[in-house]
């Protein structure tokens, strides 16, 4: 038996001070703390990465059109696509991150907006030729539908569940998770009715490689407070880093990363 599967490590989910990730209190602590969205461990990973997949889809359906990213944090995903398109346009409902992408943006096709993806949006119809979230909120097909034109692509990209070394190794600290299949996310958006056609789904595994034994609980306690990240590294560093520095190999701690990626067409 391994080690990380003889000893169960705390569980910071169990914590009172645990906060819902992608909730709104979540979304305003990591504003808080941080200040952007956007990943704080040091890892590597084998290409072509998720997000990489993603951004090729995006690109090979936009042809110099109206672009939505929905959820879009403080835009630096979206700042890519701006020399391809008539105009972007990034929604989010975190006041912080649009101030911020506002005042980082160098282009005048791009502006960021406060709204809630979850909610009516306030574009007319088919206004748009791609929409899209990367990680962002579920309840937006409908409107989608409403505001890209027909035949225009609406893209979803959904965390599904990092495996491998994380959950084996470190239980308690992860939890165990039926390995992801294709068609999950199909059972929790809310696409009955939205008139999306020709709707498809991929799993997308991407490898990652941590590269200490202190990103392993960074990874977790992505978004919590200072005070739930210091009990965590009380309770866990030590036995992270014998288990780490055992299986890592030349690149880092090897894990699995799986993306949902949908795509389906505007009517």
């Amino acid at each position: 038996m391994s080690d990380g599967l003889e000893k169960i490590l705390f569980d910071p989910m169990k914590h009172p001070e645990w906060v819902v990730p992608h909730s709104p209190e979540w979304y305003k602590q990591l504003f808080g703390e941080v200040g952007e969205y956007k990943y704080p461990w040091k890892s590597t990973f084998d290409e072509p990465r998720a997000e990489m997949i993603l951004a090729e889809k995006i690109n090979s359906s936009l042809c110099e059109g109206r672009l939505l990213d929905v959820g879009c944090g403080h835009g630096e995903f979206a700042f890519q696509f701006a020399l391809n398109a008539k105009e972007v346009v990034g929604i989010d409902v975190e006041k912080g991150f649009i101030e911020k992408g506002n005042k980082t943006k160098s282009v005048e096709n791009i502006n960021f907006l406060i709204i809630d993806g979850n909610g009516n949006l306030p574009f007319p119809n088919d206004y748009f030729d791609v929409a899209y979230t990367k990680k962002g909120p579920r309840d937006w097909y409908h409107e989608g539908n409403r505001i890209v034109r027909a035949g225009g692509t609406i893209i979803g990209f959904y965390h599904a569940g990092s495996h491998g070394a994380l959950r084996e190794l470190f239980p308690g600290l992860y939890s165990q998770i039926p390995k992801p299949e294709a068609n999950d996310i199909l059972r929790v958006l809310n696409l009955h009715g939205s008139g999306l056609t020709d709707i498809n789904v991929e799993l997308l595994e991407e490898i990652e490689y941590l590269s200490t034994p202190e990103d392993v609980l960074i990874k977790k306690c992505f978004g919590q407070s200072k005070k739930l990240r210091d009990i965590v590294w009380q309770e866990c560093l030590q036995d992270v880093e014998r288990i780490f520095n055992k299986y890592a190999t030349s690149k880092g701690l090897k894990i699995i990363n799986y993306y949902h990626l949908l795509t389906a067409k505007a009517s």
